[in-house]
């Protein structure tokens, strides 16, 4: 074996002010002589592989370069910390720690269908089909926690509340996420079971808006909805003038079911917002 001593490395004033851009330097130029990649890992991520490793993942998954994500994304290690033990929830079933979107679909209680996907895909920064450990931290801080808005929630709850008395049903909530998921024999009940709790059968909005929050994927899921039926709602305008007029006939528009009127509402809001 070889030792090689480098150069000594003398600070500069600026330097001497601040130890982190010595150190970095420092590192810089082992990294150089060692042809190694420089990584921004730290104690914190060693922290978090035996963390994963606890919780029967890989140890790998909780390298997720703490300092720089936690930089950016304005994090604590409690918040991460936390989000580790969602993320062993889905993962665990998985080969690797990954999240892939058989898992995904699951964990959300819905099925594989266009707008899941669309979702999946924002996760999966790398494309290669599953969702790691950062790509999920990253994905719920960026995507889902700004699309969690008290208008959005406001909006969603107003789109299931088909009869508009304040509640949503059971049978409300499934024909809405039938038609938003393209799925006719969608089964939810075990999704708003959940979301029900304790409440007797129905969903008032504070009970619908604690469960969004604390769930915030549903949050772009439903925003993903919105941006496909935007351009399903502009496509449509561009052929409007292809159909045939409707005027003559007094059947029409007299006997709107909710449902429809509810479309109605979703294409309004796509041209609007």
């Amino acid at each position: 074996a070889e030792i090689e001593f480098l150069p000594v490395h003398v600070p500069t004033q600026a330097e001497i002010k601040d130890c982190f851009m010595f150190a970095n330097r420092v590192r810089a130029t082992m990294a150089t002589h060692l042809e190694l990649p420089v990584t921004d890992h730290t104690f914190e991520d060693c922290r978090l592989m035996i963390s994963a490793g606890e919780l029967t993942l890989p140890m790998e998954a909780g390298l997720v370069e703490f300092t720089k994500i936690s930089r950016k994304l304005n994090l604590k290690w409690d918040n991460i910390r936390k989000q580790l033990d969602s993320f062993a929830i889905i993962a665990n079933k998985t080969k690797g720690g990954k999240i892939g979107i058989e898992e995904f679909a699951s964990h959300l209680k819905l099925p594989v269908t266009g707008a899941l996907r669309e979702l999946f895909a924002l996760f999966d920064r790398d494309d290669n089909g599953s969702i790691d450990f950062r790509e999920y931290v990253i994905g719920l801080t960026v995507l889902c926690t700004p699309a969690n808005t008290e208008d959005t929630l406001k909006f969603a709850f107003k789109l299931f509340d088909l009869d508009e008395d304040g509640y949503i049903t059971e049978n409300e909530f499934s024909s809405l996420l039938r038609s938003a998921l393209g799925v006719a024999d969608l089964d939810v009940s075990k999704l708003f079971s959940e979301i029900v709790g304790m409440e007797e059968g129905k969903v008032s909005y504070d009970v619908f808006r604690d469960f969004s929050l604390k769930h915030p994927e549903y949050a772009k899921l439903f925003t993903t909805y919105l941006e496909l039926q935007r351009y399903h709602a502009l496509e449509g305008d561009m052929n409007w003038s292809e159909r045939p007029s409707n005027r003559g006939d007094s059947s029409t528009s007299s006997d709107t079911s909710g449902s429809e009127k509810k479309k109605g509402l979703i294409a309004h809001h796509c041209f609007i917002s």
